[in-house]
């Protein structure tokens, strides 16, 4: 593993782990409901634990806002508090999907829209060139992958049903949460896409290269928290369960949320370390790796604790071929995005005035 190439991947390995199984600690809080664990997520793991994280590798932290302008904090937190919301409709559909369900349609639905927007809105007069045509079959793939797991969430409710055995329910609006959720997840890109001054700013501060986007992430996250704990609030005060934060014997429940925040936070630290190790090949690579490996691990991990106990062999075969389809899908996509970095380093080597105006 001296190579920084296998040292990148296998950070790659351990940070798409560490994501799938970031909501595992939930079902720690048997005590609590929905509303009380995704409350003390978005307060500890959402804001506290990156903040902690920040004051801890960039130094003079609040200091490297005082050069950014307001109207960029502004749009930082504007993203940032739509990628709130995504992040709620995930709690909400995993509670009704699963694990491995969820984290399927989510990240598929991000996949597909992340390749296909900046084509359309970017690149339209590449749609049918080669490249294009790699993205837009990347795109049908995922929608067959997102489709078959769709069939097997069915499925699977229509057989619990029939044995009246207890599993996730409510799979409609379920699978419509999961799928917006993918949709409006990356808005917390674009917030890191306005965060260029942070960072240089954070660097100057005495922030490594692979650390200084943890000043970037915080104006985004402080908005992001914030729809997390108004909807939870509401739901507690129109359940009338909101002392049941305060239940004996529930202390360490807050810890259990806050690993919550630990595990998904350290899953984005280990893949922008490995981001670094891996250069040019970075995003070619180690994106497209990070999400097929995040959707492999959460089904395994939602196979492994029963969400697909007592369903018979149909609906998990036709999961396990939505699996197969999106981990193919995000392979063609991550080909189609490399080829996409590669045509425009070639055409920032026939331009010096290119090149030198994209490394600013």
């Amino acid at each position: 593993m001296d190579s920084p190439v296998a040292q990148a991947i296998l950070l790659v390995v351990f940070a798409a782990a560490m994501n799938a199984a970031y909501v595992l600690p939930m079902k720690l809080n048997k005590k609590w409901q929905w509303e009380h664990t995704w409350f003390a997520f978005s307060i500890l793991g959402v804001a506290g634990v990156p903040t902690l994280i920040a004051l801890l590798t960039v130094p003079r932290l609040w200091s490297t806002y005082s050069s950014v302008s307001g109207g960029t904090l502004a749009a930082m937190a504007l993203f940032g508090g739509g990628w709130g919301v995504s992040l709620v409709f995930f709690g909400l559909a995993l509670a009704r999907l699963g694990l491995a369900m969820t984290f399927a349609i989510c990240l598929g639905t991000s996949a597909a829209v992340g390749a296909l927007t900046p084509l359309i809105s970017q690149h339209s007069d590449q749609i049918m060139t080669r490249q294009g045509g790699f993205i837009l079959f990347g795109v049908f793939v995922v929608l067959v992958g997102v489709s078959l797991c769709g069939v097997a969430g069915h499925r699977r409710e229509a057989i619990a049903k029939e044995k009246n055995t207890i599993g996730p329910r409510g799979f409609v609006s379920g699978f419509l949460l999961a799928f917006i959720s993918g949709i409006l997840g990356s808005m917390l890109n674009l917030g890191l896409a306005f965060g260029g001054s942070i960072q240089r700013a954070a660097h100057e501060q005495g922030a490594s290269i692979a650390m200084m986007s943890n000043a970037v992430w915080l104006p985004c996250l402080y908005a992001g928290f914030l729809p997390g704990v108004i909807y939870c609030l509401y739901l507690m005060r129109k359940n009338g369960n909101l002392p049941s934060l305060k239940l004996p014997g529930t202390w360490y429940y807050w810890l259990a949320s806050a690993s919550m925040g630990l595990l998904w936070y350290g899953s984005v630290l280990l893949y922008s370390v490995a981001t670094v190790k891996l250069g040019d090949l970075g995003t070619s690579i180690g994106w497209p790796l990070f999400m097929a490996l995040i959707v492999i691990v959460s089904a395994i991990l939602g196979f492994a604790t029963g969400e697909w106990s007592h369903t018979g062999r149909q609906p998990v075969q036709i999961m396990i071929a939505g699996v197969v389809c999106l981990v193919l899908a995000i392979g063609v996509l991550g080909y189609a995005s490399r080829s996409q970095e590669t045509a425009k380093t070639f055409q920032r080597s026939k331009s010096p005035a290119l090149a030198s105006l994209s490394a600013e």
